[in-house]
């Protein structure tokens, strides 16, 4: 009788102990997973936050009268990196072939291929540009020489200074006078003036663009 009492008393604290282990356990990962949780939300919301004020810095600036989008960079190629990105808008928003893209820290480039939603905008640092640009009150054309920006057929007797910077010209299709890039360096050859440019964009961060439709005189 007695071994039976002690039998029952320990068959007791076993399943005590067992039903104390299993709650401590699952309060221990309730507790864990909302640790995980508390850290990573402060991340999630900085980076929310971050694209938040990138979003409303990039609408708060050039109010123009015309058609204009805002689209965010969805892919950047490595293997593309100088030449072209893709955006989230298409056809089915309105966008067109040639529509110009550009954001807070200047002008980037022209839609070159349109999808249902989405574009593929070819970068004004690509090998294929050749864009009407304005330095100071001299015009000029903006290429891409091997691994340079270079800026052509200034013939004006304005001496360029280094660190001007070069706006699309307003006498192209494009309607503003968009910040493009700085000048480096300058060679005159008492004929012309071939300005070396570093763009003004950062290629590496590009988030948020505006998309507009160019001028037309139909």
């Amino acid at each position: 009788m007695k071994q039976s009492k002690i039998f029952l008393v320990f068959l007791f604290l076993f399943f005590f102990l067992l039903i104390e282990f299993d709650y401590g356990y699952s309060l221990f990962f309730r507790n864990d997973n909302r640790l995980k949780e508390t850290m990573v939300l402060p991340v999630e919301y900085e980076n929310l936050q971050k694209e938040n004020e990138e979003l409303k810095s990039t609408l708060n600036i050039f109010e123009t009268n015309q058609e204009k989008q805002v689209s965010k960079v969805v892919l950047h190629d490595p293997y593309e990196y100088f030449n072209q990105v893709t955006i989230l808008k298409g056809k089915e928003e309105g966008l067109r072939e040639n529509d110009f893209v550009w954001n807070e820290e200047g002008y980037i480039g022209r839609v070159k291929e349109v999808r249902n939603h989405s574009s593929i905008v070819e970068l004004f640092t690509s090998s294929h540009t050749s864009l009407p640009v304005i330095v100071q009150n001299s015009s000029g054309v903006l290429e891409r020489e091997g691994e340079d920006l270079v800026v052509k057929k200034i013939i004006s007797k304005e001496k360029i200074e280094e660190g001007s910077i070069i706006y699309t010209s307003i006498y192209s299709d494009i309607h503003l006078s968009i910040p493009v890039a700085k000048v480096i360096s300058v060679k005159d050859s008492n004929v012309e003036q071939t300005l070396t440019v570093t763009p003004l964009i950062h290629l590496e961060d590009l988030n948020y663009v505006f998309v507009e439709r160019p001028v037309t005189y139909d």
